[in-house]
Order: C-alpha cells, then sequence, then structure tokens
C-alpha cells in the first residue's frame, strides 16, 4: 500500500474531506493495520475485515458521534475505532491497560454503548432513540447487526418493539452467512435464499406503512405518546405495565 490516507484520519470529519475516489484506498490501508495489529496482538480479525468498507461508509453519511452508531456484539468494531481517534493506540488493542476489543463507553466518545454479548443492539438502539425523541433532539441511531447476532431473541425482541414504537431507527444487517462459526437454522437459511428470490429482486413502487405509522389512534396504549415512548416525566400506565410484565 502506498497511500497513507489514514495518517491523515483522526475523526471521522477528517474521513469527510477525502474524495470519493481515495476512500478504497483508506479501506486498503485499514484492513493492512488491522491484519499487521491482530497479527501481533490475536483478536477478532474476519469480523472487522469483513465491515471496513461498512465502516467507512457509516462515518462517511452520518455525523458521529452526535448521531448514535451501535455495534451489536462489538468484534466487528476494530475499523471504527481506527477511524474515531484511536488509530496511533491500535497496537494496544487487548493488551493491559491498552484499548478494549470491544466498544467500552469509558475509552471514546464514539462508543456510546458497552457491547460484547451478541443481539443487544437493536433494543439498545431503540432505546437512545426513545431518549431522543422524548428530548425533542434531531440525531440518528443507527444499530449494525450481523446475521449471527440476529438470531438471538433479544434482537428480535427489539425488532418487534421497534415496529411499535416506529421511531425514526436504522438497522443495518451485515449478512455474511458467519458468526462464530458458520451459521445454521432457519433464519440463516432464509437470509440465503431471500438474495436470490425473484421477489427480493422486483422493483416496489411504494412501501407499506405500518398501522401505527398510518394512523396515531391505532397505537398500542393511548398513554403513550406518538413516539411509543412514554410522556417526559411520566411513568408507564400500571395497566400497561402489567401487561408487558
Amino acid at each position: 500500500m502506498t497511500t497513507h490516507h489514514l495518517d491523515s484520519i483522526r475523526t471521522p470529519d477528517d474521513l469527510k474531506r477525502l474524495p470519493p475516489e481515495a476512500l478504497a484506498e483508506l479501506a486498503e490501508e485499514m484492513r493492512e493495520r488491522i491484519v499487521q495489529v491482530v497479527s501481533a496482538n490475536g483478536g477478532h480479525l474476519a469480523p472487522s475485515l469483513g465491515t471496513v468498507e461498512l465502516t467507512v461508509a457509516l462515518h462517511s453519511v452520518f455525523d458521529t458521534p452526535r448521531d448514535i452508531l451501535i455495534w451489536d456484539v462489538g468484534h466487528q468494531s476494530y475499523g471504527h475505532k481506527i477511524l474515531t481517534g484511536r488509530n496511533d493506540r491500535f497496537d494496544t488493542i487487548r493488551q493491559e491497560n491498552g484499548l478494549s476489543g470491544f466498544p467500552r463507553r469509558m475509552e471514546s466518545e464514539y462508543d456510546p454503548f458497552g457491547t460484547a454479548h451478541a443481539s443487544t443492539a437493536i433494543s439498545a438502539a431503540l432505546g437512545f432513540a426513545c431518549a431522543r425523541d422524548l428530548k425533542r433532539e434531531q440525531h440518528k441511531v443507527i444499530a449494525v447487526v450481523g446475521d449471527g447476532a440476529l438470531t438471538g431473541g433479544l434482537a428480535f425482541e427489539g425488532l418487534n418493539q421497534a415496529g411499535v414504537v416506529a421511531t425514526d431507527l436504522l438497522v443495518v444487517l451485515n449478512d455474511n452467512s458467519m458468526s462464530i462459526s458458520p451459521n445454521v437454522g432457519a433464519i440463516a437459511r432464509y437470509l440465503t435464499r431471500r438474495p436470490a428470490s425473484a421477489g427480493s429482486r422486483r422493483p416496489r413502487p411504494r412501501t407499506r406503512r405500518l398501522p401505527s405509522q398510518a394512523d396515531p389512534s391505532r397505537t398500542a396504549d393511548p398513554g403513550w405518546s406518538w413516539t411509543g415512548c412514554p410522556p417526559a416525566g411520566r411513568r408507564e400506565p400500571s395497566s400497561a405495565a402489567s401487561r408487558r410484565a
């Protein structure tokens, strides 16, 4: 690698100053950096190599740390650490007094949620989105979830609640057919078949809205706000709490 774009990156704002044609070269530099360090220190090599372009894209498009970016599990976040002011310490990852192998709140303002367990990102991101709505703020919230983590029950609980809340939340599915080992089960088979199906390739003229998005009167609980979150300063009604227990 003869380019040196990575040397100029201290924050995602520096990334946004690069011309589009330089981003592929930056991604290659990031891969070389990850391979170099993980070869010496150990760690999660394949997950982070597989999300380099995705990491570059997310930090190019969104305004982190104002926009909340949460990585499920977090073992694919090495590139994220490199682009968010930690490249000079990346050699210390997984070492005593060094960088954590996972997102860590006390390590960086770019790590809003500490992870290491699978399937938690969607629920966590939904909590951040509800907090944003209650504070009447406008930033974005993004959860990055692998297809392996998507098989966990908590991920489905988060998706289920997010569909009711119907707030502004982006869930990115990084489908690479892998978790710690190749994925198994019905969800893995479904995700493998779906990209090849005629229905998934067919352009859709319009997107169907969820009932709660189409008609505010059809929200599940009138005691809750239009965002699906309890109004500021008010607890969830006891009747609703008993139904959710």
